[in-house]
């Protein structure tokens, strides 16, 4: 478990963050692309939680991207599950 500066981390698109050069795919949502109608949104939302306050990151696996999968709080709050509660999952 690490605790991570905001300015260390920014949004990819809405369900993917860089932390340095490493790119962490949240856990248990997938948001639509940034090419998709609500993928834009889902990052601009998912750079202003990053913002809120201090992030932790509890890693899980890597997927076949080689992305960690991790689960991401903020202010003691699951991001995926902030962003699922907006309706910023897909839709399936």
């Amino acid at each position: 478990m690490r605790l991570l500066s905001d300015l260390q981390v920014h949004a990819v698109d809405g369900d993917t963050i860089r932390v340095g050069g490493e790119r962490i795919r949240l856990r248990g949502i997938d948001t639509p692309e940034m090419s998709e109608f609500e993928g834009p949104a889902a990052k601009q939302r998912l750079e202003e939680l990053l913002r809120a306050g201090p992030i932790r990151i509890v890693p899980h696996a890597r997927d076949v991207y080689d992305r960690l999968v991790a689960d991401v709080f903020v202010n003691g709050q699951n991001v995926a599950e902030i962003l699922r509660n907006e309706g910023f999952s897909k839709a399936g």
